[in-house]
């Protein structure tokens, strides 16, 4: 997933040897910048430093939806606390899409003088400088949404035209990975040390929506496909073995989205859902192939998910202490210490959450 130092190794292995074991977390909240009600934790690196957005959206509402001003994102560390990144300069909203672990951040901000809906890739060195990343020639937006440890970036920037094509940045020079054919918006959602990008291409907003994952090898793209008779997939996230997750819909999955695994072969996984649940969604996949991300219960509440090979899908909230005041709603991300952040409801909030593995 990311560059990894000999502690974290030790770390990796000695939590993955018992993946197929029931795992207990501790739950730290991340909070909320000064003024800020809601957060959520989008991205974490090896060392356990979160990035992601805060921002004073509606109790219950999924926290920085880009809209409001006054979504900032944040970098998050054990020493350091919760710091605002900030936006460029005389904008109103950003947010923190990707973190690796030399600190440097990438994600959106909007441009001063430009609707706050307007936003551009920028990258935020391990000091808090912003950069803009730009375009693609023509184009009036872009966003990044993660970097790996070479500082390669992925992304997304409109054409002239008004379509949407995958992009890559390196030593913040942009290029164009192009879309699937028949494309209308496709974005590169992550990167792996490795250069190669999983991501989505839309095809039709609908109904009904139409979308297919894909894989970029460095040199081209490929369509990942659906489950067997599905019209949508989306590749949210990609390992440094290639394992790729996200979700698809097919004949059976009762025309509901069920998170899936596809393997360094291509090959598509139905990882299932919750006992009593219709859909699922995978966000996050780590080296050890252990996913996370959400599903609804059998009373439709959004819950924060894990799975593994040796023990399926499992709810998040059965694996804290009893009586935390949490609700898990969403899980975004999980590193190779086992590690993950998205975010919860405590206190009458959404918050920004940390998992650390106790065994």
């Amino acid at each position: 997933m990311k560059s990894r130092i000999a502690i974290l190794w030790a770390a990796f292995f000695s939590i993955s040897a018992g993946l197929g074991a029931a795992q207990t977390y501790t739950v730290t909240d991340l909070g909320v910048l000064k003024g800020d009600n809601e957060s959520s934790g989008f991205w974490i690196n090896n060392l356990g430093d979160v990035v992601g957005c805060s921002d004073t959206e509606t109790v219950y509402q999924y926290p920085c939806t880009g809209l409001v001003a006054g979504q900032h994102a944040f970098y998050w560390s054990h020493s350091g606390g919760m710091k605002d990144l900030g936006t460029l300069s005389g904008a109103t909203v950003s947010g923190a899409a990707g973190v690796n672990d030399a600190g440097t951040v990438v994600g959106y901000s909007n441009v001063k003088g430009q609707p706050s809906t307007n936003f551009v890739a920028v990258q935020w060195s391990s000091t808090g400088a912003i950069t803009n990343l730009g375009t693609l020639s023509g184009g009036s937006s872009s966003s990044a949404f993660q970097i790996n440890s070479s500082g390669e970036v992925t992304g997304d920037s409109f054409l002239s035209n008004g379509l949407v094509d995958a992009t890559s940045w390196t030593d913040k020079k942009i290029k164009n990975l192009g879309a699937l054919k028949g494309s209308i918006f496709t974005a590169g959602l992550s990167i792996n040390d490795g250069g190669k990008i999983a991501g989505e291409s839309i095809f039709s907003y609908g109904p009904p929506f139409s979308s297919h994952g894909f894989l970029w090898n460095g040199s081209s793209m490929t369509d990942l496909g659906t489950l067997w008779g599905g019209v949508t997939s989306i590749a949210n996230a990609i390992n440094t073995g290639g394992t790729v997750v996200g979700q698809s819909d097919g004949k059976n999955t009762g025309g509901h989205w069920h998170a899936v695994q596809w393997d360094s072969s291509g090959t598509i996984k139905d990882l299932g859902v919750l006992k009593g649940g219709t859909y699922s969604i995978a966000f996050g996949v780590n080296d050890a192939d252990v996913v996370v991300g959400y599903a609804n219960t059998p009373t439709n509440a959004p819950h924060a998910i894990i799975w593994t090979a040796g023990s399926g899908i499992k709810d998040l909230n059965s694996e804290i202490p009893e009586n935390s005041g949490w609700v898990l709603v969403n899980a975004n991300a999980i590193n190779n210490a086992g590690q993950i952040t998205g975010y919860g409801t405590k206190g009458g909030h959404n918050h920004a959450f940390l998992l650390t593995p106790t065994e």
